[in-house]
């Protein structure tokens, strides 16, 4: 619908104008939002604690008020979810909460009051089709951005808590606001946006035979830019199927679908002439000069979900099928709130929000007691933690988050996120952390009685579908049985531990695990590698995460060979480690 789209455009340009003042304004907008930020909480319990009312100034702010973590909030968010209403850590009313990944499985839940979730609203989602009105105008010659209709390829189901209230993802919350919108924008049915039975379905079956019949399709829509990657492969792998259910309006036995979506979609209208459009297509292959996506939907414009550096490899993929179209990146998101907003199409990084939180920015190894950095004093170029403060009870917060100041726009620095400063893997913005690894090898250690001297994990992309490798050197030699007893368990465990991984597991967008043995001594070869280096033995840490080059060779060369096999036959991995240890000077030290 033609409106929507214009509509959309004209509030995004209202947000825009704002944007670009309060972004101009920067370090006055950052002590005003603190301003707002103090006196609306002055009352609660943590207000009261730290003497909101005696911070003016962001100085003040640092002096009086302690850098925090999630876990120092545990007990004020266990109270409210056990129904205290109370002004706890907010004397504004709490809407709903939002979740993420906790550290081993236990999500983290924000509360959320008015003022952010419209921070949210208005920069998440208003501001988007204004941006890409924008650039498309600027950089394609369009006269104004195309009627929106396309495939949104997310879930937005929510959770009901004990007291009440909804919990959502971050990125989630924007569209579940505009639902009654949604039917105008995409070719996805409310009922797979909202779906009964998730785990069971296949999704990507479902978006696709709803945006592969409509040929007005302009743009491809997700949170996060793997879930289109994963639509595309399943279309690559099942399309005579999909064709095959176009074609006699049916759903076919295979297809995972639940009794609902079986009765409101199982005897839909047959299409023979477009499923014959769509056969001619997909016979010519997924590799020619025109890509695929394209000859799908002529009217293909743009697409958008999270594309930061961390999901380059699923980003790669997507081209492959559609090609050079634009891609708008979502934003840097979280829990915690919408922090930077793009500015631009095909970039990773944003611009921070001055006056939807205030921001500190602590250097990347600061020693410990270093005073964060305001706004106006990062300098671009280099890598900061994020800390923030937000309108809904959070005070000087270590999200965990590293960023790189890449630019300025107006007197606002530009980010790009790089990574969690806890984070171990991150394929498909699962986001696994250190702590997660380390249960993981605990639980595994535990369930088959086996010990450990040094264990790594390592992310690998370049071989078959993205996935995890463990390399353990244990006490005492293992058996095949016992190889692969482990290489099925350290999936296992990771899917009980982190939510999002056990998600991108059923959804085909992270494969399966792999675990190779090391031989006898090979972490206390890496140990005197760095000691010949200059390294003071107490400064040596373990290896959990092989995050550099350097580091994988060497311990991939130190695979036992019937191991390397094994995990080769059955994940695509590097059968053959290489003869020789890398020299001592390309070895990395952590």
């Amino acid at each position: 619908m033609s409106f929507t789209t214009d509509y959309g455009v004209f509030l995004g340009n209202i947000v825009y104008k704002g944007f670009n003042h309060f972004t101009t304004e920067a370090m006055p907008t950052q002590e005003k939002t603190l301003q707002k930020i103090m006196k609306r909480n002055a009352d609660c319990e943590l207000g009261k604690k730290y003497h909101f009312d005696e911070v003016h100034t962001l100085r003040e702010f640092q002096d009086k008020v302690p850098i925090s973590t999630f876990e120092d909030y545990l007990p004020y968010i266990g109270r409210m979810l056990d129904g205290d209403n109370g002004k706890i850590i907010t004397s504004q009313k709490i809407h709903r909460y939002c979740s993420s990944s906790g550290s081993v499985g236990i999500p983290k839940l924000q509360p959320k009051t008015a003022r952010d979730l419209w921070n949210m609203q208005c920069m998440g989602l208003a501001a988007t089709p204004a941006c890409a009105n924008k650039w498309l105008k600027e950089n394609l010659g369009l006269k104004k951005l195309p009627t929106a209709m396309g495939p949104l390829v997310l879930s937005l189901n929510g959770v009901k808590m004990k007291n009440g209230f909804m919990a959502n993802g971050a990125a989630q919350i924007p569209f579940y606001y505009i639902r009654p919108l949604l039917k105008h924008i995409t070719t996805t049915p409310m009922d797979i946006l909202f779906p009964e039975d998730e785990e069971h379905t296949d999704t990507a079956y479902f978006q696709l035979r709803f945006a592969l019949v409509n040929t007005d399709v302009t743009y491809l829509g997700s949170l996060v830019i793997t879930l289109l990657t994963n639509m595309f492969e399943y279309l690559e792998e099942n399309w005579q199927m999909v064709c095959d259910d176009i074609e006699k309006g049916t759903i076919n036995p295979r297809v995972r679908a639940t009794d609902n979506l079986r009765k409101n979609y199982g005897h839909m209208k047959p299409n023979p002439e477009r499923a014959a459009e769509l056969r001619k297509i997909f016979e010519g292959g997924f590799d020619g000069p025109v890509p695929v996506g394209r000859q799908i939907w002529p009217k293909l414009v743009w697409g958008y979900g999270m594309i930061g550096s961390t999901l380059a490899v699923y980003v790669e993929k997507l081209r492959r099928y559609v090609g050079d179209i634009p891609l708008h990146n979502m934003g840097y998101a979280a829990s915690e709130g919408y922090m930077a907003m793009p500015v631009e199409l095909n970039a990773n990084d944003s611009v921070l929000l001055p006056r939807s939180l205030v921001y500190e920015f602590l250097p990347e190894d600061a020693p410990e007691g270093t005073r964060p950095l305001l706004l106006n004093e990062v300098e671009v170029g280099k890598n900061y933690e994020i800390i923030i403060t937000n309108f809904s009870g959070l005070y000087r917060y270590r999200i965990m988050d590293i960023v790189k100041i890449t630019g300025k726009h107006n007197n606002t620095p530009k980010i790009e996120f790089l990574y969690r400063s806890n984070m171990g893997l991150n394929l498909a913005n699962e986001k696994t952390t250190t702590q997660m690894l380390d249960w993981v090898a605990e639980k595994m250690q535990g369930k088959y009685g086996v010990t450990f001297r040094g264990y790594s994990f390592y992310s690998e992309t370049n071989v078959g579908m993205p996935h995890y490798v463990m390399v353990a050197e244990p006490d005492a030699p293992l058996t095949a049985e016992q190889r692969k007893e482990l290489s099925v368990a350290v999936d296992d465990f990771f899917r009980e531990c982190n939510e999002k991984y056990e998600k991108y597991r059923r959804w085909n967008m992270i494969g399966d695990s792999v675990f190779f043995e090391l031989k006898e001594g090979a972490y206390a070869e890496y140990r005197e590698l760095l000691l010949s280096q200059g390294r003071v033995l107490n400064q040596i840490k373990p290896v959990i995460v092989l995050n550099t080059p350097e580091r994988k060779d060497f311990f991939y060369a130190r695979i036992k060979e019937e191991s390397a096999a094994e995990g080769a036959a059955a994940a695509k991995a590097p059968a053959e480690a290489p003869a020789e240890a890398p020299a001592a000077e390309e070895v990395t030290a952590e």
